[in-house]
Order: C-alpha cells, then structure tokens, then sequence
C-alpha cells in the first residue's frame, strides 16, 4: 500500500508507523491500493474507493485509523463512497489499574490498537496507587505498579494511534492500599481518605502531580476524589473540630488546583462530591430543575466528570447534565461496561443504560464521553470482556442511532470476535430472570461459585426460584464450547467460561441437594455426592483455576492474583471438606452435621436486587476481618 498523508512530518511519521502496525495484523492483500489522507477540521469522517484508489477525509489521526480499519474490511468493494459523522470531540476508555490487576504494557497495547480500529482517541489509566512516585517507595508497594519508563512507553505508543493517554489518579479518597502502611498515618483522615487542610497532605500531592508532569505528555489530569463520604470526620475532625463537607471539598480543590496551576496541568474531578456535599443526599437524588446557585462550586475551569452507569431512561441523564451545567464549563460523561459485577460481565445493563446516556449526550452537544472499565473485588472478570461495552460507546460515537448490524461488524472487524459469542457471558446472571435484562445487577454466578455448600447461605433463593440450574448452566457450557472455536481469538477466554459453566452446573444448587438428602436422610444420595459429584466439581474447577490464572499472567503483572488464587482455592478447599464431613457422617463418625440442621434464611428481601458482591460475605456468616 502506498499512502500520502496530507499532514506535518511529526504526524506522518506517527501515523506510517502505525499504519504499518495494523497493516502487519492483518492478511488483507493491500500491495496494489494508492492511499491518500487529507486531514480537515470538520465533524465528518469520509471514505471513498475507486478502483485500487481510495482517498479517506477526517480531522484527526484516530480517526485516520478508524477509516483505514474500514477500507481493510472492504477491499472486495471496487467502487464505494462512505461518510460517518463524529458527534464527540474526544471519545474513549477508562481502565482500571487498581483493582489488583496492572495490565502489562503489551495488553494496554493491544487495547490501544483496538481503539484506534475503533476511532476512539482517550484512554485513561486509572491508578490509584499503582505508579512510580519519586521519594515514596511503599506507594504501590507490592502492587505492581507501573514505572516512569512503562508509563512513557504507553504514553509513546498511544501517541502514534492518535490517542491521548490521561493520568487519573487519586488525590482524595480511594487511597487505602496507599495508607495503610504506618509511615502515611500524618496524611490520612480515615482508611482510605487524605486529610485535608494539612500542610504534608499537598506535599505528598505535589510528588503525585509531578510524576504525572513528567511522565505523560498530556497537561491533563483527572484527579479523582470522589466517593469521600467520611471526608473530615476522621484526624481532622479530631484536630480541628466539625467543618462542612461543601466547604471542606472546595477548599481541598482550591489547593490541589493551585499545584496543578503551577504545573501547567489541566485538571478534572468525579463530580460527585460537590453534589453530595451540597445536598446531603444521594448523587442522583437531585430534584429535577434544581437551583444550585447557592452551592458551594469549583473553580469554573475544573472539569467535572459526570459518572453514571446506573440508569437506562434519557430524563435521568438530562436531569443530571442540567445540574452539571450550572456548575461547570467543562462537563465529560463517564458511562462504563459492566464488567465489575462479578465473575462474568452484564451487557444487558451495559447497552441499555449507553444507548440512553448518549443519547443525552449527543442532546446536550457533550464534547467528551468515556467509557469505564472498573474492576471491583479484584479484577476477577478477564478484561478482554470489557469490548463489547467500548465497541458501543464508539459506534454510538460515529452513528446517530444504535444499529445492531452495522455493530456487530464493526467489532469483528476491530476485534477479531463474535459480538454474540461475547454476549453470550450475559446469560451466566441472567439464571433468576427468566430471558429479561440484567437491569438488577443480579450476579449468581458470583455467589453460587463462592458460597460454601455446606453453609448454604444462598440456597434459599436457588430452591425458592424452582430453577433447574444443573440444565440452565449445561446449556451455557455447550455455548461457551462452541465459541471457544468461532472467535478463536478469544478461545482462552471462552475456555475459562465454558469451565465456570461446568462448575456451576454441579454447584449452584449442590448445598440444596446436599441439605435436601440429609434432612431426608438419604445416605446414598449423600454418597453419590461426596464420592462422585464433588470430585468431579473439584476437577472441573481446577482447571477453570488453571485458565484463569494464565489469562491473569498473560494480561496483567503477577501482583495482585495471589488474592483471587486464594478464593478461587478457598471453593476447591471447602469442597474437599465438604466430602470429608459427609464421610464422617456416612462412616459414624459424627452423628450430625450441624451445618446442615441450620434453617436455610432468605438472603436477599423481596425490595433488594439479587446481588452480592462482596467476598467476605459470600463465603460465611462469620466475620473475615474481625477485630478487636
């Protein structure tokens, strides 16, 4: 392929580079095509082909990338003329990096190279603690955080695709891996929040901000603090009595954004706290057509980051960018895939609630939008999983309407995968819903693999449903089997699936059978369950272990899986002792087992969604981390 680029020599340099990067991916015959691009500053991306001449139009480099991933994808097509219109001026992926998992820099590669395919032009690493800072060797200790040198590499190799690599960090709350340890006790409020007001707490700042200075090459940070609902009434309720939290989060703003002044930094915040802190309520209770004129605001020029992953009606979103707009200039939407519920990802939720948020978006003329990737309770969803959710927010990005179609090529063509293979994982949460939407979060899938069968904490919902779960996650594991082969690139993700499938059809309801035939007192029940059921749970579960963990060590650093070796051991080690208890009982040796003579208690009210996400209690009615 020859290409002529209309652009300066930096931009040609970086854009052949990377043109030859996913050149090198694909087998498409390219030898014979003239390729010309002319960079323009309009809101259209255009395409056209004539013969083995195609000239491509667009604004900027991501959105170079995005045409050519077109033109490789219909190189049969002698003839074509095609135009798409960009309807947000920055538009992109948010990974998080704090959940235990540190994706490795050739992973945050791949992710890069499918977002310029995509078109999409941010990505934000969300860290936490979980980069170098000079001077501060126990912030990210242990953790696997990123150094100077893999941050510059990232930052370069995103730069080529025409994607700017944004810092988000942490400068108020969210900050408990990094003061735990003894030595930070003169900057922290309570657990996980800085204490605001002190001298050492804008020092410790300071060495955040420089690290981002001098590490990435964009002015603009996102500096997290939301979610600080304890803010001053830890140390420095103690030190220097009440303060209001509207007060004390606009003074902590002032600050920080006086360093980031100083730095030539651009900084954005989550906006929750200034909302909460002004109402006192929950961040979406906000009547509508509320007056915030007497609220306590940041500095017109602080970007806020509306965050909002909940909602699946547009006059939610349009209440909530209402308020927004009276308390900033510079206003970015945060939408997010689903792939925090859990174990398996909730695409469901994810669509219904995109299509409604941007579409407010495009209403309101938003000019940026990302889509967030959390990873919650450690990381324990492969985060290949979060593509459909980021392929959506892309083409709803360059589409007024959502075309089910058209996106299901897009993403085989951006990511080599079947979008019904991968939206297949929605059904794992979907045992109590009868073929509805996700739209509760439910997550079974979680709680059935980690609850322990002889405790049965969950057991009441699985009887209570009448579901054949046994049948319902059979029918999942023959799925995941087969599209383990047609999206092969997957085919390791689709493994650990089609694994988690087999345990589940064997354990979701095996405390009910096992507590069932005990109170019956059917003992050869019982002992087909511990002699033959339970290992073959156990055998199934150690190789959806063993896949898990090398997804873990091929995507991310090791740090971090030795806690989700740990639970995923912890099921393998109670399903053993679960066999020796109902041996001892066939055998005599214990004449109950007093496990099983508990009353089964609904764990969920009928208000509550179905869903747990917390380990700890998942697992006991004990308490994990007890204290004194």
């Amino acid at each position: 392929m020859n290409i002529i680029f209309t652009s300066n020599k930096e931009t040609y340099k970086n854009i052949k580079r990377g043109t030859e990067i996913l050149l090198s991916e694909s087998d498409i015959f390219t030898e014979n095509i003239e390729l010309s691009v002319e960079f323009q500053d309009r809101p259209e991306m255009s395409v056209s082909k004539n013969g083995n001449q195609i000239h491509v139009i667009c604004r900027e480099a991501a959105h170079y990338y995005r045409a050519l991933n077109y033109v490789l994808h219909h190189m049969e097509d002698k003839t074509f003329q095609y135009q798409e219109h960009i309807y947000f001026e920055r538009n992109g992926l948010m990974l998080d990096c704090s959940r235990n998992a540190v994706f490795t820099v050739e992973k945050v590669k791949f992710l890069i190279r499918i977002l310029a395919k995509l078109g999409m032009n941010v990505l934000m690493l969300y860290t936490e603690d979980t980069y170098e800072v000079k001077s501060e060797p126990y912030f990210g200790a242990y953790r696997g955080k990123y150094t100077r040198d893999e941050i510059r590499e990232i930052d370069t190799y995103a730069a080529m695709f025409g994607i700017e690599l944004v810092p988000c960090i942490q400068t108020l709350a969210h900050l408990h891996n990094a003061l735990k340890w003894p030595e930070m006790s003169k900057i922290r409020d309570s657990a996980d929040i800085l204490q605001p007001g002190k001298e050492e707490t804008y020092q410790f700042i300071e060495k955040l901000l420089i690290s981002v200075k001098e590490n990435f090459s964009t002015s603009r940070v996102h500096l997290g603090m939301d979610e600080a609902v304890m803010l001053g009434l830890g140390n420095s309720l103690r030190e220097n009595g009440y303060k209001e939290g509207s007060l004390l989060i606009r003074e902590h703003c002032d600050r920080v954004m006086d360093i980031c002044k100083t730095l030539g930094l651009k900084p954005m915040i989550w906006s929750d706290m200034y909302i909460t802190a002004n109402t006192r309520g929950g961040y979406y209770d906000v009547p509508e057509n509320a007056d915030c004129s007497q609220w306590e605001k940041p500095d017109r020029n602080l970007g806020l980051v509306y965050w909002d992953y909940y909602h699946d009606d547009i006059r939610d979103y349009e209440k909530m960018l209402d308020i927004h707009e009276q308390l900033s200039d510079n206003i970015i939407f945060a939408g997010g895939s689903w792939i925090w519920n859990g174990i398996s990802p909730n695409y469901s939720k994810t669509f219904a609630c995109t299509n409604a948020a941007l579409g407010a978006c495009k209403e309101y003329g938003m000019k940026e939008v990302l889509c967030t990737a959390w990873m919650d309770n450690g990381a324990e969803t492969p985060v290949d999983a979060l593509l459909p959710g980021v392929a959506l927010f892309a083409h709803l990005g360059f589409h007024k309407e959502y075309d089910e179609s058209i996106l299901k090529e897009e993403f085989k063509n951006c990511t080599g995968g079947e979008l019904d293979d991968f939206m297949e994982l929605d059904r794992f949460d979907s045992l109590f819903l009868n073929e509805k939407g996700n739209q509760e979060a439910q997550n079974p899938s979680k709680y059935l693999l980690y609850q322990d069968p002889m405790l049965g904490i969950f057991d009441y919902h699985v009887k209570a449903s009448g579901t054949d779960v046994e049948a319902y996650y059979q029918e999942i594991y023959s799925c995941m089997s087969e599209n383990c082969t047609k999206s092969a690139k997957y085919g390791l993700v689709f493994s650990f699936y089609e694994k988690l499938a087999a345990v589940l059809a064997g354990k979701a309801d095996l405390g009910v059978r096992i507590k069932d035939a005990y109170d019956r007192e059917e003992k050869e029940i019982l002992k087909e369950i511990s002699q033959n059921e339970i290992p073959d749970i156990i055998c199934n579960l150690e190789e959806m272990k063993r896949i898990r963990e090398e997804i873990w060590m091929t995507d991310a650093k090791p740090f971090g899986y030795e806690l989700l070796d740990v639970k995923l051991g912890g099921v393998i080690t109670r399903l053993k002792s679960t066999g020796r208890r109902i041996d001892d009982y066939l055998n005599g040796k214990v004449s109950r087992l007093e496990e099983l003579e508990e009353t089964r208690l609904p764990y969920f009210t009928d208000e509550m969604d179905k869903r747990e996400n917390r380990w700890d209690r998942i697992i006991s009615g004990c308490d994990l981390n007890d204290t004194i």
